[in-house]
């Protein structure tokens, strides 16, 4: 599992330290253009999330999961053939599909398979943090991979490199991953109003999807501007996203041994958990914002990242405390779905706004 988990980590995140700047300087879009973009794929997560995660629940996570991983990798293959605005948003369209395939299927085997290996909570949540931190790690690897890749084949075979990994990941899928789970009688949209009526039910899932929901638009602008801040307000070179992202990847591993210190397992201590994240986040925003320098901006974007890491890892063992194992891939998609339906506005009106205010440096404001 953990081979395989590795392999998909780095199909889907070769491509992100430069993937804005790719879409915005290489083939030349303006910022509206890469809103859309985004908006796009958003707007396709919302629409398919909780459906694919109903069909994962009732036909089988790892179908499903493989089927995503073979799409996703198509999709890349075709970003890196493009051209125009046109030919990226179909590419860029089928890997919201892939992604939404791919979204409640592997977190949810994850999880299942730990509790079908009757590990208890505390069991599980080493389990999950040595996951993080073994993935925390490549992504130190990544950013250099992508700057080797970038420097040596150019920006379009990134894509490429990350087809390949997709199609690889999808082979050790079939390989090596049990079906843990696809014996369902009912059909898809019964199991996906019952998952959905699940969370409107339970007072724990509600105040976690809102809280993620506001998460959202933060998290969606970091992603939005941070190249963008580098690149265009601090004039680095492209090359730098490489190892700006293995500093930012190097705070997932720091926030595991921030977790494991405050005690995630004990009671009450996600809410301190969720108190330093967002405290972190925002100190970044106001770095960003307030000093145009080098210096500044890693340390804002280091703090931001560390923020960014303790919530995800929080958010996610929370989550799957509260949701019965039938309807875990359901809820999950659910909770993207949610998230996106935000993203989506989000970044079709910043796109605009950067574009109308003729200047990179309104983004991290």
């Amino acid at each position: 599992m953990i081979l395989v988990s590795v392999i998909i980590f780095y199909s889907r995140n070769v491509i992100t330290p430069v993937l804005t700047v790719y879409f915005k300087d290489f083939l030349g879009l303006n910022y509206s253009q890469v809103g859309y973009l985004y908006s796009l794929y958003l707007l396709i997560m919302f629409t398919t999330d909780v459906f694919t995660g109903g069909i994962a629940d009732k036909y089988g996570r790892r179908k499903i999961l493989t089927l995503g991983l073979l799409l996703y990798g198509f999709s890349m293959a075709l970003i890196g053939a493009s051209h125009g605005f046109l030919a990226c948003a179909v590419a860029y369209g089928l890997a919201a599909l892939g992604s939404s395939l791919l979204s409640g299927t592997l977190q949810a085997w994850y999880f299942t398979e730990i509790k079908a290996q009757n590990l208890g909570r505390e069991e599980a949540k080493k389990a999950y943090g040595l996951l993080r931190s073994i993935n925390s790690a490549n992504s130190l690897l990544i950013g250099i991979i992508t700057t080797i890749i970038v420097a040596f084949a150019g920006m379009r075979s990134v894509f490429y490199v990350a087809a390949i990994l997709n199609f690889f990941g999808a082979f050790l899928a079939i390989l090596f991953l049990n079906e843990n789970w696809g014996t369902r009688e009912k059909g898809v949209l019964a199991i996906v109003r019952e998952g959905i009526s699940l969370v409107l039910r339970s007072p724990i899932l509600r105040y976690l999807f809102i809280a993620d929901m506001l998460f959202t638009l933060p998290h969606l602008h970091f992603l939005y501007v941070w190249q963008l801040y580098f690149t265009g307000v601090l004039s680095l070179k492209v090359e730098t996203l490489g190892p700006l992202y293995s500093l930012k990847s190097a705070m997932g591993i720091l926030a595991g041994f921030l977790i494991l210190w405050i005690g995630i397992g004990k009671e009450k201590s996600h809410a301190l958990l969720f108190k330093i994240s967002i405290s972190l986040m925002l100190l970044s925003y106001l770095l960003f914002a307030g000093v145009s320098a080098e210096i500044v901006g890693v340390l804002a974007l280091a703090l931001y990242s560390l923020g960014e890491a303790v919530y995800f890892t929080g958010y996610t063992l929370l989550i799957n405390e509260v949701v019965p194992n039938e309807y875990r891939s359901t809820i999950i998609s659910t909770r993207m779905s949610i998230s996106a339906s935000v993203g989506a506005v989000f970044y079709a009106l910043i796109g605009r706004l950067v574009d109308f205010s003729g200047s990179p440096e309104v983004l991290p404001l």
